[in-house]
C-alpha cells in the first residue's frame, strides 16, 4: 500500500505537466498571433505616415518652386511659367476665394479712418493631403499640419525696412484641380496697378494718397487658413503691433512717423505731430522761420510765440520772444522750458542774445526794410543757452515753478552724466534733443501766439527730421498684382 501513493503522486503530476505543456503552447501561438497583428497595424500606419509625410515634402519643394516661379510673372519679369508638380497622392487646386486681404490708414487726419485697400480676395493655389495642405499665398508659401498652428515655409511679399512698407499684393485667380502630379499655368493679367503712393486716388478730406505717411497708423489685416504663419512672418519681420481680432484672423499695426521733413507751420492751437520717433537722440535736425502776419520791422515789437506739449504732468515750450523789436539784426529771446511735475518744479534754459531779426529779399520783393524774420535752429550744435529760472512771463502757455538744481542729463544713453546748476551752460542742440527724447517717441507741438504779437504762421516754415523706430511705417509702397492659374 505504501508503495501505491508514489505511483499516483507521479500520474498527478505528469497529467498537471501535460496540461501545462498544452496551455503554454496556446499561449504562445496568442502571442503570436497578437504581435504580428500589432505590427501589421502600427506598421502600416507608420508606414502611411512615412508616405504621406514624404509626399507633403515633395508637394512643399514643388510649391517653393511654385513660389520663385510665380513671383516672375506677378512682378512682371515674364508673361507666362509652366511648373509641374510632383507626388503620387493628394490633390492641387486653384482656390480664388481662399483668403482676403484689407489695409486701412486709420486716424489718417486725426480723427477718420481711410480704407486704402477694401477687403479683397488673396486666392491660393492649394495641395490637401488628408487634414494637411500647402498653399502658395499672397507671394509666399505656408504649410497647415495636423492638429498645429499654420508655419511659413517661404515669406511673401511683404518687405519692411526702415520704415519703408513695400507690399507688391499678388492675387491669384484661376481655376482647375488634379490629383497627384500636376500642373500649373500661370499668366500675368497686366502691369502692377498703383495703390499707394496714387495721383488719382485721395483720402476723403482730399489730400493725395503721397509719402511720406502722416499721422495715424497703417494697419494690415489678413483673414486666411493660414492666420498663424502670417503672424509669425508679421512678429519676426517687423516690430509692428500683431493681434489677432478673430478666428483665422492677423492683423500687423505700424505707427506712422509724423510731420516729417519741410513744413509750413500750423496756425494758432494747432500743432506739428511728432509720432514714432526712436528712443535716445534721434532728433536730428528742427529748425523753422518766423515771419509777421504784416512784413513791416515794427511787426515784432510785440513778438510772444510759442510751440509747446503737453503730456500728463510733463510739460515743454519752446518760447521765441523780445519787447520791442523794431529794426533788423536786433537780439530776439530764446527760452526752452520742461517739467515733468505738472510745472511746480522745471528745467529753465535762456539765451537773450542767440536769435537776431532779420532782413532782405523774400519772392522777388526788394530788400527795402519791409521784410523781416527770425530763423530759429534748435539743432545748432555751436550756440549755447544758460540754465536759469524761466518767468511766467518768458512764456506763452505754461506758468512755471520752482527752477530744478542740479538737473541731470542722465536719462538717456546719448546723454553725458552731468547735471547742471545756476548759469551753467550747454549747446542748443543737446538741450533740445533731450527734451525731445523725454517727451517722445509721440507727441504733438502745439502753436501759441500770444500777446497780440501778429505771427503770421501761413508764411513761416521749418524743417523737422528724427529717426523712426522699428514700428513706424515712413514710406509706403502698395502695388496689387494679379496672376490667373490653372491646374491640370
Amino acid at each position: 500500500m505504501a508503495s501505491s501513493r508514489p505511483r499516483w503522486l507521479y500520474r498527478f503530476v505528469r497529467d498537471r505537466s501535460a496540461q501545462t505543456e498544452t496551455v503554454g503552447v496556446i499561449l504562445i501561438l496568442g502571442l503570436v498571433i497578437v504581435s504580428t497583428t500589432a505590427v501589421v497595424a502600427f506598421g502600416s500606419a507608420a508606414i502611411d505616415d512615412v508616405q504621406t509625410q514624404s509626399e507633403l515634402d515633395r508637394a512643399e519643394n514643388g510649391m517653393t518652386l511654385l513660389d520663385s516661379r510665380l513671383s516672375t510673372v506677378a512682378l512682371g519679369d515674364a508673361e507666362s511659367q509652366r511648373i509641374d508638380l510632383p507626388t503620387t497622392s493628394g490633390s492641387y487646386t486653384v482656390d480664388p476665394d481662399a483668403g482676403t486681404i484689407r489695409i486701412v490708414h486709420r486716424n489718417y487726419d486725426g480723427t477718420n479712418d481711410a480704407t486704402l485697400v477694401p477687403t479683397t480676395s488673396l486666392g491660393a493655389i492649394v495641395y490637401r493631403n488628408g487634414d494637411r495642405s500647402i498653399a502658395y499665398q499672397g507671394g509666399g508659401v505656408w504649410r497647415a499640419n495636423r492638429g498645429g498652428a499654420a508655419k511659413m515655409v517661404s515669406p511673401p511679399e511683404f518687405h519692411y525696412r526702415q520704415g519703408t512698407l513695400t507690399f507688391p499684393l499678388v492675387r491669384v485667380e484661376g481655376s482647375g484641380g488634379a490629383t497627384g502630379r500636376a500642373a500649373v499655368t500661370a499668366q500675368s493679367t497686366g502691369d502692377g496697378t498703383p495703390v499707394y503712393p496714387n495721383d488719382s486716388a485721395a483720402y476723403p478730406d482730399g489730400s493725395d494718397y503721397t509719402n511720406p505717411v502722416e499721422n495715424g497708423t497703417v494697419e494690415v489685416i489678413i483673414q486666411s487658413e493660414y492666420a498663424a504663419g502670417w503672424g509669425s512672418y508679421f512678429e519676426t519681420r517687423t516690430d509692428g503691433n500683431v493681434s489677432y481680432p478673430g478666428p483665422n484672423t492677423v492683423a500687423v499695426e505700424l505707427v506712422s512717423i509724423g510731420t516729417l521733413g519741410d513744413f509750413q507751420m500750423p496756425p494758432e492751437t494747432q500743432g506739428l505731430t511728432v509720432r514714432g520717433m526712436d528712443s535716445g537722440h534721434s532728433l536730428e535736425d528742427f529748425s523753422f522761420t518766423v515771419r509777421p502776419q504784416d512784413t513791416e520791422q515794427s511787426s515784432f515789437a510785440n513778438l510772444d510765440w510759442s510751440l509747446y506739449a503737453q503730456q500728463g504732468q510733463q510739460q515743454f515750450e519752446i518760447h521765441v520772444g523780445g519787447n520791442g523789436v523794431n529794426g533788423c539784426n536786433e537780439d530776439v529771446a530764446l527760452a526752452l522750458y520742461y517739467s515733468d511735475d505738472g510745472g511746480q518744479t522745471h528745467h529753465g534754459w535762456y539765451s537773450d542774445d542767440y536769435l537776431e531779426t532779420e532782413c532782405g529779399e523774400v519772392n522777388g520783393k526788394p530788400a527795402d526794410g519791409d521784410e523781416i524774420w527770425v530763423d530759429v535752429d534748435l539743432t545748432n550744435e555751436s550756440a549755447t543757452m544758460n540754465y536759469e529760472e524761466i518767468k511766467s512771463n518768458d512764456l506763452t502757455h505754461f506758468k512755471t515753478g520752482t527752477l530744478v538744481s542740479d538737473a541731470n542729463f542722465t536719462t538717456h544713453p546719448d546723454d553725458p552724466d552731468v547735471s547742471y546748476d545756476t548759469n551753467d551752460d550747454e549747446e542748443v542742440a543737446m538741450i533740445t534733443r533731450h527734451y525731445f527724447a523725454e517727451m517722445g517717441p509721440g507727441f504733438d507741438l502745439v502753436v501759441a501766439d500770444g500777446n497780440n504779437a501778429g505771427i503770421g504762421e501761413s508764411g513761416s516754415s521749418g524743417y523737422i527730421y528724427y529717426e523712426g523706430s522699428g514700428k513706424v511705417v515712413t514710406y509706403l509702397h502698395i502695388t496689387k498684382h494679379n496672376v490667373t492659374a490653372r491646374v491640370s
